[in-house]
């Protein structure tokens, strides 16, 4: 059941930051900066993934700390906005890890001399997409729950159990 807390507008606008930042994480970050470090930098897609995952993790960091922040000093809505931002990198953090697992394994295994027309290893292409497509569904699933977040931030509204989890 959803709740709606008295706000002013501008600490809507503060809540809506939360969910505006893990959506931009989601959609800029993981998919148009990671195609683009694909094919401006011409980069392999293992690169590429890493350095977008290492720009999330500063960005994961940095709503940790305002989070902190928010619980400090800011309107109780604010604080929970930026709270379910923080429990939503969960989904993306699980995917990282089993992204890393994924290529590590595929490292492990190794090519056993087997590689494709350019050169590279089969094995470690095949465990790279399937490390990355769990990651891809993490993060278009980060992106619909960020933006149906932040529409409910900017009315001042926040699931009941949620307040109840993180009271003021």
């Amino acid at each position: 059941m959803i709740i709606k807390i008295d706000a002013t507008e501008q600490a809507r606008k503060a809540a809506k930051a939360a969910h505006e930042l893990f959506t931009i994480n989601a959609i800029l970050i993981h998919v148009i900066g990671g195609l683009g470090l694909i094919k401006l930098l011409n980069t392999s897609m293992d690169i590429a993934i890493g350095l977008t995952i290492v720009i999330s993790a500063m960005l994961i960091i940095y709503t940790y700390f305002r989070t902190k922040k928010a619980k400090a000093n800011d309107p109780y809505l604010v604080y929970l906005h930026w709270q379910l931002s923080l429990n939503r990198y969960k989904i993306l953090i699980i995917a990282y890890v089993f992204y890393f697992l994924i290529t590590s394994i595929g490292l492990l295994i190794g090519d056993s001399g087997v590689s494709s027309m350019d050169g590279t290893s089969i094995t470690g292409s095949i465990m790279t997409l399937l490390g990355t497509v769990p990651l891809f569904f993490a993060v278009l699933v980060s992106a619909v729950l960020g933006s149906g977040s932040m529409f409910n931030a900017g009315r001042g509204e926040i699931d009941q159990k949620f307040a109840q989890k993180y009271p003021q």
